[in-house]
């Protein structure tokens, strides 16, 4: 296994676990909550660190950030979620329609794949949007000064990707972590990309 599988591997494990942690620690778990949570997870992890924690990419859409792949893959679960989480959609009683996806957990949440940081910053996440609803979480996750409605701008950038890059001029979710330095920065990406073309 090359570098680039081994760390979209250990990433993969962090989403699936992060999606356990909010529905374990969070009410009204919906995937539009689960999203934002996401969201917030990860481009607060980059502001501090310069990297995500899931790997996920964000695009823009109406109802806020959504993470592509997870997004593409929920009603057809790859084995690795499916058997730790239960997506089941939830349709309305009389008209049949589809409301949304109610999200079980089937494991524990296993906290060793995380870091400290991590941990402290899901901590943060989910206490500060626990008894939320996804509509009532809009007013902070669609602020001017977060990724998303930098990029979806009034629907002119609908459906395209939010860079991680925005997270470093975008207001902390954790006021008393700094933001990664941009030298910081450029010395990991280099890092990472030495590391990824040597195979190892």
């Amino acid at each position: 296994m090359n570098a680039d599988q081994m760390i979209v591997r250990h990433e993969r494990e962090k989403l699936i676990h992060a999606i356990l942690y909010f529905v374990q620690n969070t009410k009204h778990c919906h995937t539009l909550k689960l999203f934002k949570l996401l969201s917030f997870l990860d481009y607060e992890h980059y502001r501090q660190t310069g990297r995500s924690v899931t790997g996920e990419v964000y695009s823009a859409l109406p109802m806020g950030p959504v993470p592509d792949a997870l997004y593409q893959e929920l009603d057809h679960p790859r084995h690795d979620l499916a058997s730790k989480v239960a997506i089941l959609q939830v349709k309305d009683d009389i008209t049949k329609e589809f409301k949304r996806r109610d999200l079980k957990p089937k494991v524990s949440f296993n906290p060793k794949l995380f870091s400290k940081r991590e941990m402290q910053i899901m901590q943060t996440v989910a206490e500060m949007f626990r008894d939320l609803q996804a509509s009532d979480m809009t007013k902070y996750s669609h602020s001017p000064n977060l990724p998303w409605l930098k990029v979806y701008a009034g629907g002119k950038g609908k459906g395209r990707r939010i860079p991680y890059e925005l997270a470093l001029e975008s207001d902390p979710l954790i006021h008393d972590e700094p933001t990664i330095d941009i030298d910081e920065l450029a010395y990991k990406a280099n890092a990472l990309k030495e590391l990824r073309s040597s195979g190892g």
